[in-house]
């Protein structure tokens, strides 16, 4: 059986070691994935604390106890806090330097003022503890829920740190039910040896954890770029005929296409300047989004152009929600520092027939929608 202070040294390299993997992703990821930096760090923490416990009677104790057990704490906070920072959540960052100087303060007291060692493992743990499950609950509660999103990252770092507080408890109690033992932590004890088994693997499984759930949000939101328009935010023109085109494929019901064109867009351009007509643009999106059930996706087709897919919907349920959509748009001018902008929106519809293409489809809705402009724009017309 491994020494405490072997695995203590163990723990310290690999701690060493996901916080250079951490670390070397580029600096443009690390700054756009808020929370990144944090995990590095408290990875970085684990690696100082655990070498100095491990030289515990070897450098001065203010060294391998007090300066130890201060960095072992903090890289707790730092887990908690780039938590926080990665789900952007407000990060108590007053109230956490405030609970760790008090917990250091107490730790200090119970070292030099009083030899408490069994009071000093429930402050230590009790302040590891509560915030490494804290960070667990955070990961629980605000893990990604939409479809297509992967869930494990999330769920394996939540057990995994749930599951150390778990230790950590366990370690308090044995504290309080024997304190007068175990005062020297390094010693060659089975269960001193368990406790830094324990917390070197899942030291490396958080870590594991942090670079999964880092990797899993650069995938969605490399996978959303590629899909969405960087403007408005609705799909790509691509990523909308593809959408259509396994509808159209799959044809066992009612498909309906909205072909949408903002009328007199470039006098937007023309009054608000380019950037104006930009937030016109998406106003306008928002505005049918908000409007729409999520199984309706809207894409822009190109310019002030957009195209909405109705699925399970008929020609005349099509003109039915074409007509809200428009009323809705007329409804909501934009709203500016000089003033409001009314926006109207004209809309021809289409709805696909058996082995009917695309192109077919979308010539159909654009010979209706130029109908719609042609009779007075801020109507609706059918194919």
């Amino acid at each position: 059986m491994l020494d405490p202070r072997s695995l203590v040294f163990i723990l310290a390299a690999l701690s060493l070691l996901m916080a250079i993997v951490l670390t070397a992703m580029p600096s443009a990821v690390r700054d756009r994935q808020l929370g990144a930096r944090y995990w590095s760090t408290s990875m970085l923490c684990v690696a100082v604390a655990s070498v100095l416990y491990g030289l515990r009677g070897v450098v001065p104790e203010a060294f391998s106890i007090v300066v130890a057990n201060a960095s072992a704490m903090g890289a707790t906070v730092l887990i908690y806090y780039g938590g926080r920072a990665f789900f952007g959540l407000p990060r108590h960052s007053r109230k956490l330097i405030v609970a760790l100087l008090l917990a250091n303060l107490g730790l200090i007291y119970c070292f030099y003022v009083q030899d408490l060692y069994a009071i000093r493992v429930v402050i230590f743990s009790s302040f590891s503890g509560v915030l490494l499950f804290l960070f667990g609950l955070d990961l629980l509660r605000h893990r990604p829920r939409e479809s297509g999103r992967a869930h494990f990252p999330y769920l394996f770092t939540a057990l995994t740190v749930i599951f150390d507080s778990l230790v950590s408890l366990a370690r308090i109690v044995n504290a309080v039910l024997h304190p007068t033992g175990g005062a020297d932590f390094l010693a060659p004890t089975p269960l001193n040896a368990l406790y830094f088994a324990t917390h070197g693997l899942l030291a490396i499984c958080i870590s594991v954890g942090f670079i999964l759930m880092l990797n899993e949000r650069l995938h969605a939101l490399l996978e959303h770029q590629l899909s969405h328009d960087p403007l408005t935010n609705a799909y790509s023109r691509p990523m909308i005929f593809e959408l259509a085109q396994r509808e159209l494929g799959n044809l066992r019901q009612p498909l309906s296409l909205l072909l949408l064109d903002i009328d007199h867009f470039k006098q937007a351009n023309d009054s608000l300047g380019h950037q104006g007509g930009d937030e016109v643009l998406k106003h306008f999106v928002r505005t049918l989004s908000a409007n729409l059930r999520s199984n309706e996706p809207l894409g822009r087709y190109g310019g002030e152009e957009f195209i909405i897919l109705l699925r399970d919907v008929d020609a005349d349920s099509a003109r039915i929600t074409a007509e809200r959509l428009r009323q809705c748009v007329a409804e909501a001018p934009y709203r500016h520092s000089q003033g409001d902008y009314p926006i109207t929106t004209s809309i021809g519809h289409a709805t696909a027939h058996s082995q009917e293409s695309l192109e077919r489809l979308l010539q159909r809705a654009d010979t209706a929608l130029y109908r719609a402009k042609r009779e007075g724009r801020n109507r609706v017309e059918q194919a």
